[in-house]
């Protein structure tokens, strides 16, 4: 029977312990100071606001609802997306549509944005592709803003539309016909 040794007592032998790899990481620093000190070594730094930062197509940044041709809500109050949401941030209120497609729509819909944990589950789980997250990474504040975005706030966001701008086709009105 053979016998794999992973790793040896720190306390045993000194050159495994604390001291060395203290001073390991001690050297390291020094040595990446010392480097960007005398410019030989160009520090990677974000120039953040300044120099906005590129992000993957992929990434899940704040909340937007999408509109009907007509300019209504796509939303349809089913509540799949308050359900999958593990954050539990997403509260609606359904009320009858008077529209005879629609059987209902949000009278209100709010997000918590301090809960959401911008997982997309929300994206995923609506049937209609009503809510999407958008291309904005940007949400620095002060306590007294308003951190609970309303449907109307949702709805009508400029800047969603001009980072979009054509490219309001998702991945799930691609693959399946979505009755408007």
């Amino acid at each position: 029977m053979a016998y794999i040794q992973v790793s040896q007592d720190p306390t045993k032998d000194w050159r495994n312990g604390y001291i060395l790899t203290t001073l390991r990481g001690l050297a390291y620093t020094t040595k990446v100071f010392l480097l960007q000190f005398f410019r030989l070594e160009k520090p990677v730094t974000r120039e953040w606001p300044d120099v906005e930062a590129d992000y993957s197509p992929r990434f899940k940044g704040k909340h937007f609802l999408t509109k009907r041709p007509d300019g209504r809500v796509r939303c349809t109050a089913c509540f799949l997306c308050a359900t999958n949401c593990p954050a539990e941030c997403i509260k609606i209120v359904a009320g009858e549509s008077s529209d005879q497609g629609v059987e209902k729509f949000p009278v209100r819909f709010e997000i918590d944005i301090l809960r959401c944990v911008f997982c997309g589950f929300c994206e995923e789980a609506c049937p209609v592709d009503a809510i999407r997250l958008g291309p904005e990474y940007s949400m620095a504040g002060y306590p007294e803003d308003k951190w609970v975005y309303t449907l109307d706030h949702l709805l009508n966001r400029p800047e969603v539309s001009e980072k979009i701008g054509d490219k309001q086709v998702s991945r799930k009105s691609e693959n399946c016909k979505i009755s408007d």
